[in-house]
């Protein structure tokens, strides 16, 4: 809680209509290291929209210096993680292989006569809606993964 009332009170002195041009990095990552959210306060919403814009034209990631915080590069990330009990494998042949979750541990017995049979259960990945990603790191060192 307290975090948050600190982070409200940051984000008050910081606020769009205030802030210089060289400020926006370090507007965006205390929006970012928000855990309820990059936009949750009002004064989040145009720098964070902006940030937005700017990394979909290929644009950096803005810098912040001496805020205490930093931001990774920009990770892609395409598919949600498999279920427990399965890894995320490419199958195919010929060159054409598809990722797919492919249960870790054999679910059927096969007779080595029957080329057919698979012995691992098979299911599709499931994507990710916004699959590129940023860690920002707080100056309390905590990490928190922001998604776009």
């Amino acid at each position: 809680m307290i975090r948050i009332t600190l982070l409200a009170a940051g984000l008050v002195g910081l606020s769009a209509g205030a802030a210089r041009a060289d400020d926006w990095g370090c507007t965006v990552l205390l929006c970012l290291a928000n855990p309820s959210g990059p936009t949750q306060y009002a004064a989040c919403v145009p720098p964070v929209t902006r940030l937005w814009s700017h990394l979909k034209r290929g644009g950096a990631f803005p810098t912040c210096s001496g805020a205490g915080s930093s931001a990774s590069p920009i990770g892609y990330d395409p598919y949600e993680p498999c279920q427990d009990g399965y890894v995320l494998r490419e199958l195919g042949r010929d060159g054409a292989s598809q990722p797919a979750c492919v249960s870790s541990k054999p679910v059927h017995d096969c007779d080595r006569a029957d080329e057919a049979c698979q012995p691992h259960d098979v299911q599709a990945v499931r994507h990710r809606a916004q699959p590129n990603f940023i860690d920002v790191t707080g100056s309390d060192g905590v990490s928190t993964r922001v998604r776009f």
